[in-house]
């Protein structure tokens, strides 16, 4: 486990535990506030080195490709530690900034790691994914900072699965919540209600605190 990381997620409140809308019916009792993270130029600093030390040592390509918008800060800061190139992706087109989806010098060979703070159940990574497709671009490997283990089963294959990739995750809700009962820093209710949450769907990663 990523103390160091572990520590910061819940020092900085990232997850909020009460009546959440915002996770389309998946999750409702917490909220992550991933965004929370760029806050602390330690966490940067410390995330961007270990997310660089996994693209130069365990991914395939060697570019970096930071999702708009929550990815560009986390793919930024690996760039200046592993000294890779950087790009990144729209979900839509912003024609009063450019008519580009994709921004940066693309590699010869097109193929890139996507990088992002968060997975939820996977929905906006396939989006970015098959917008990459289209310009013919190649994902090898996907890094995250958080993993919510939250992929639903009833949505077809893991995205690693569907599209032929390598996830790579800097901290899991598994480990998040090992760390949080082990400081008894969450409340039976709470743990209740998490684990009701995962409980509604069968997860291609179900989280150990669930079963």
């Amino acid at each position: 486990m990523d103390e160091i990381l572990a520590k910061a997620i819940v020092d900085l409140q990232v997850p909020f535990f009460g009546q959440s809308l915002k996770n389309k019916g998946d999750s409702t009792s917490c909220l992550f506030r991933a965004r929370r993270l760029l806050s602390s130029p330690l966490i940067l600093k410390h995330a961007g080195k270990k997310i660089a030390d996994i693209a130069l040592n365990q991914c395939s390509s060697k570019t970096l490709m930071g999702v708009v918008s929550s990815g560009l800060p986390w793919a930024a800061a690996a760039s200046i530690y592993s000294g890779l190139p950087m790009m990144y992706v729209r979900k839509k087109l912003e024609l009063h900034m450019s008519n580009q989806m994709i921004e940066g010098i693309e590699p010869k060979n097109k193929k890139v790691i996507l990088v992002d703070d968060l997975i939820f159940a996977g929905e906006s990574k396939n989006e970015f994914l098959e917008i990459l497709a289209k310009e013919g671009y190649k994902v090898t490997d996907i890094i995250v900072v958080i993993d919510r283990q939250l992929q639903r089963k009833k949505d077809g294959l893991a995205i690693q699965d569907k599209w032929h990739l390598k996830l790579h995750r800097l901290i899991t809700m598994d480990e998040i919540v090992n760390y949080m009962e082990e400081r008894q820093l969450i409340s039976k209710e709470q743990l209740s209600n998490l684990i009701k949450d995962y409980r509604k769907f069968e997860r291609w990663d179900m989280p150990k605190f669930v079963k």
